[in-house]
């Protein structure tokens, strides 16, 4: 099988969260398990360096080899020779996105004649499922960013034919063009990153953008699948970074990442709690803020590392609790010693469409406090729900006080429970997140893509 990706992201040529790790995780798994592989990104102005010209390609790119898999770096100066990804600085975006992905949505159906299928990433690309007859998978990362444009001049950008643009056709959406809604409903098989996720969009307008009841009336439905993580690279037992390496069997040599990260952070002890991601109020910090002080006093220690709006609130944490709170800009390794030193992790999301941090926090023995939505629900196991395989703890209900509360059990089981906490421990970091399952199960999702779109040309003749 011949199978083009296309995306914004794929690490580590172009990131900034967990879909560039997803794209590129999935492009080397299926590229294990003997599928040739392309994937399609924009040559960013970061990436100018990187590649040679490709001679045989029907738009200008640049060839650049990531192991097995074959990286296309769509060069377009006009829409992508530009400071950072979707903005100057990360979280901004440009006015013109529209045009951008536009852009490269023609390119890449353009690219996409040869190969056997098309794998489109997010809302960016989604336009490109309704200017290809190759048969297309697209996958919902961000059901919260369908990328909108104005409809008339998105259509003539992209070349749709007629019916797509009329009033309820696959691009328009109230009046203006939806890149996402595109997708949904032009690709041949629709999947998102986790089977709870797949659900909750089906019937929670409030996280696509209102598409919920496009994506409800999919048939096939939409598919959840967990994404995984480089467990090669993110390995505690060979990881550079670590103060000592450590595996579940040997947890006591933990005890020096954790000594170092209280140094490198500058706080005092007590039940060290971290955080890696966008200070956003999607991401859920902000349930905790008025009972901080509360739970500082008690011995909450708080690394947070990354940025967001919610800047201010946490800075002012760090400015009442100097010994209690650091809050520190992002950097992988800063990351890699979190996970590896923290005693847990805190990811209270509002949504989290498959989440990665509590991934990379179990697999370094850091058992995570999560708000159960999305992917959380289905990859993290609470103790008193599952005491037998339990990795964490979690909170059904989106409220202050609940976050607060499972901090504190957190809390106490580790200062009492000590053999229950190193078991919580040792689960998570025995649980099998590597790509293989979910390269597997997009196999699957491929081969029934290619034989519903050789039924439909038969059906055709």
């Amino acid at each position: 099988m011949r199978l083009l990706m296309a995306a914004a992201e794929c690490s580590p040529l172009a990131s900034t969260g967990g879909m560039g790790e997803a794209v590129a995780g999935l492009a080397k798994a299926a590229a294990d398990h003997g599928i040739e592989v392309t994937v399609a990104i924009p040559r960013y102005r970061h990436l100018h360096d990187t590649g040679v010209v490709a001679a045989d390609t029907p738009v200008p790119a640049y060839r650049h080899q990531l192991g097995e898999v074959e990286v296309l770096l769509i060069d377009d100066a006009e829409a992508f020779d530009r400071p950072g990804i979707y903005g100057p600085k990360p979280g901004d975006a440009y006015e013109d996105e529209w045009f951008r992905w536009a852009r490269f949505s023609a390119a890449v159906a353009q690219l996409a004649t040869g190969f056997d299928l098309v794998h489109l990433h997010d809302g960016h690309v989604g336009p490109v499922a309704l200017l290809t007859g190759v048969p297309t998978v697209q996958t919902i990362h961000n059901a919260s960013y369908p990328l909108l444009g104005p409809l008339a001049d998105a259509a003539d950008e992209l070349g749709v034919p007629w019916q797509d643009r009329m009033l309820g056709g696959a691009l328009e959406w109230y009046g203006q063009a939806n890149y996402l809604k595109a997708g949904i409903v032009g690709a041949t098989r629709v999947t998102t990153v986790s089977p709870t996720f797949a659900t909750q969009i089906t019937n929670d307008a409030s996280v696509t953008g209102g598409l919920s009841e496009v994506i409800n009336w999919l048939d096939p439905p939409v598919v959840g699948i967990v994404n995984g993580i480089d467990t090669e690279s993110w390995d505690p037992q060979r990881d550079p970074v670590l103060a000592a390496p450590f595996s579940a069997k040997r947890l006591k040599a933990r005890d020096e990442s954790r000594t170092a990260l209280l140094q490198k952070a500058d706080l005092d002890d007590g039940f060290l709690v971290g955080n890696v991601g966008r200070m956003t109020e999607q991401k859920g910090l902000h349930l905790i803020d008025a009972g901080l002080d509360r739970l500082t006093e008690d011995g909450l220690r708080l690394l947070l590392i990354g940025n967001g709006n919610l800047d201010v609130m946490v800075d002012g944490w760090q400015t009442r609790h100097p010994r209690s709170v650091r809050h520190l800009d992002y950097s992988e390794q800063l990351a890699r010693m979190l996970f590896a030193g923290a005693d847990a992790y805190f990811m209270p999301s509002q949504f989290e469409p498959c989440g990665i941090g509590q991934l990379y926090a179990m697999r370094y023995g850091c058992p995570p406090l999560v708000h159960f939505t999305g992917g959380l629900t289905d990859t993290v196991l609470d103790l008193d729900e599952q005491p037998d395989g339990a990795t964490g703890f979690g909170f059904r209900s989106f409220l202050p006080e609940e976050a607060a509360k499972t901090i504190r059990r957190a809390m106490r089981v580790h200062r009492i429970a000590k053999k229950e906490w190193k078991e919580l421990q040792r689960n998570g970091m025995s649980r099998d997140f590597s790509w293989e399952h979910a390269a597997l199960d997009y196999l699957r999702i491929y081969e029934s893509a290619i034989g519903a779109s050789e039924q439909r040309s038969e059906a055709k003749t």
